[in-house]
C-alpha cells in the first residue's frame, strides 16, 4: 500500500535544517520517496492514500536506548527491585508489553533493553519484532553481568574474574542477546553495593568486549565513576552507560585526555534523565512538584551537568536515554528526557532530537534502518502538531506514530489495533 504523507515542515534526523512543506512516500514498510510536496505529481496523489499534518512537523521515531521494560518505575529503588524478585514471569512480561506499548504511543519506535531478569526479555523483543504483539522494535541484552553482589545481580549474569565474565558473555549471546551489558561500578539501585566502586578491572571489561566483537556485538557498560568510565575506554567499550566523570558523591571531574580517547575509539556516551535528572527541569520550568529532594540534588546535579557539558564541547558523541523502568521513571514520557536535556547541558532542540534518531540508530547498528527520514529507510515516524524544532515539549502531544509503515497511535499517543489502519485517519481527526 501506498501512503502519502504531508507536513508544514520536516526534520529528517541528521544535521540538516527542517524543510519546509515536504511530502514522504511511504510503500509498504519503507520510506519510497522524500521530496518538496512542489514536486508530487498527479500519480502520487491519485495511487496513495493521503494523510495530511498541514502545518504538523514530521520527524523519525525517537529511539530510547536505555530502558528496562520488566522493571516497575516504583516510588523507590526497593520497590523496584521487590517487583523484579516477588512477581512471576507472567506478571514481569505483561508489565514489559505494558511499558513498551507505552514508549510507542509517546512517539518511541525503538527500545534498547540493557538489563532484565534472566532470558525474559529476549522472549519479549522477539514477539514484538515478528509482529505478534504490538511494540516498538526491541534490542535486548538479558541480564547484566556483575560480580558476586554486585549491581543488578539479581537479574542473575553474576561472573567474577576474567575468564568467568567472557564466559558469561558468550553464554548471554549464545540465547540470542543484541548486545552484552556488563557493570563496571556499583549502582544506586542495588543495596549492597557501593555505587561509586569499582567492580571490573579493565582487563575483565576486555573480556567481555573481546567475547561480543568476536559476534559483531558491542558492549554497554554501566558506569557511574570517572575511574569506572576510564577502565570502560582503556578495554574498548564502545557504549558508556551514564558516563559520570564521579570522583566522589556530588564531586565530578571531566578529563579531556579520556574524552579524546573516546572519540579516537568511536566511543558514545550514554547521558541519562530519569526521575531525579529531570527534577531540576520539571521544577524549575514545569513548576511541578516532582518530590525529589532537590536541596540535596540542586548542587550534585549542577556538577554533574557541567562536566557534561565540556564532554560534548570536546566532541564524544553521546545519545540521550530515559533509564525508563528505574525509580519513579515511567514508561511514555520520553519527551522529559530531551526537555531536561535541553534545559540541563544547553543542547537546542535539534542536538536532541538528533541524539535519539540518528546518533542513536548509529550505536544501535540500525543506520540503514532507522533514525532518519530517507529513501530505503524504515517507515518510522512521528508526526506533531506544533514545531519541536522551536520548543521541544511539542513532543508531548504525538499525533500520529508510525511503525514499519503500519499507524499504530493516533492523536494524543491513543495506541491503535494491530489492523486498525482504516480508523487511523478517524483518531486523528483527519
Amino acid at each position: 500500500m501506498l501512503q502519502l504523507i504531508l507536513c508544514g515542515q520536516l526534520i529528517d534526523g541528521t544535521e540538516a535544517d527542517p524543510s519546509p512543506r515536504q511530502a514522504v512516500l511511504v510503500e509498504g514498510q519503507r520510506i519510497a520517496w522524500v521530496g518538496p510536496q512542489s514536486e508530487l505529481s498527479r500519480t502520487h496523489r491519485r495511487d496513495a492514500r493521503v494523510l495530511d499534518f498541514g502545518e504538523g512537523t514530521l520527524l523519525p521515531g525517537l529511539i530510547d536506548t536505555h530502558v528496562h521494560l520488566t522493571f516497575n518505575a516504583g516510588p523507590d529503588h526497593a520497590a523496584v527491585r521487590d517487583a523484579l524478585e516477588r512477581e512471576t514471569e507472567a506478571h514481569l512480561t505483561l508489565r514489559a508489553v505494558s511499558n513498551a506499548q507505552a514508549h510507542l504511543a509517546s512517539g518511541v519506535t525503538t527500545v534498547r533493553d540493557v538489563g532484565g531478569p534472566g532470558f525474559l526479555t529476549l522472549a519479549i523483543r522477539d514477539a514484538m519484532n515478528r509482529g505478534q504483539v504490538l511494540g516498538p522494535t526491541v534490542r535486548a541484552a538479558g541480564p547484566a553481568i556483575t560480580p558476586t553482589r554486585g549491581h543488578l545481580h539479581y537479574l542473575g549474569g553474576v561472573a567474577d574474574g576474567a575468564e568467568a565474565v567472557g564466559r558469561r558473555a558468550r553464554q548471554v549471546l549464545d540465547a540470542g542477546a543484541d548486545l552484552v551489558k556488563i557493570c563496571a561500578t556499583g549502582g544506586i539501585m542495588t543495596a549492597e553495593c557501593d555505587p561509586l566502586g569499582i567492580h571490573y578491572t579493565a582487563a575483565e571489561l576486555r573480556s567481555a568486549v573481546e567475547a561480543a566483537e568476536e559476534r559483531g556485538k558491542l558492549v554497554a557498560a554501566h558506569a557511574l565513576a570517572g575511574e569506572g568510565v576510564a577502565r570502560c575506554i582503556e578495554a574498548g567499550v564502545r557504549s558508556i552507560e551514564h558516563c559520570l566523570w564521579q570522583d566522589a558523591p556530588g564531586e565530578f571531574t571531566f578529563r579531556p585526555d579520556l574524552a579524546e580517547r573516546m572519540k579516537a575509539q568511536g566511543s558514545v556516551a550514554g547521558l541519562t534523565f530519569a526521575g531525579v535528572g529531570q527534577a531540576r527541569y520539571r521544577a524549575e520550568v514545569l513548576g511541578e512538584d516532582t518530590g525529589a529532594e532537590l536541596g540535596v540534588w540542586k548542587d550534585r546535579m549542577e556538577r554533574r551537568y557541567t562536566a557534561e557539558r565540556a564532554m560534548i564541547n570536546a566532541g564524544v558523541r553521546y545519545v540521550l536515554h530515559s533509564d525508563a523502568g528505574v525509580r519513579a521513571t515511567p514508561f511514555g514520557a520520553f519527551w522529559r528526557v530531551l526537555a531536561a536535556a535541553c534545559y540541563e547541558l544547553r543542547l537546542t532542540p535539534l542536538e536532541a532530537i538528533r541524539a535519539v534518531t540518528s546518533t542513536a540508530a548509529g550505536l544501535l547498528g540500525m543506520e540503514g534502518e532507522a533514525g532518519r527520514i530517507a529513501v530505503g529507510h524504515r517507515a518510522d515516524l512521528l508526526a506533531v502538531k506544533r514545531d519541536p524544532a522551536l520548543r521541544i515539549e511539542a513532543l508531548a502531544e504525538p499525533w500520529l506514530v508510525m511503525k514499519g509503515g503500519d499507524i499504530v497511535a493516533g492523536s494524543g499517543g491513543t495506541l491503535l489495533a494491530a489492523d486498525g489502519n482504516a480508523a487511523a485517519p478517524l483518531a486523528m481527526g483527519l
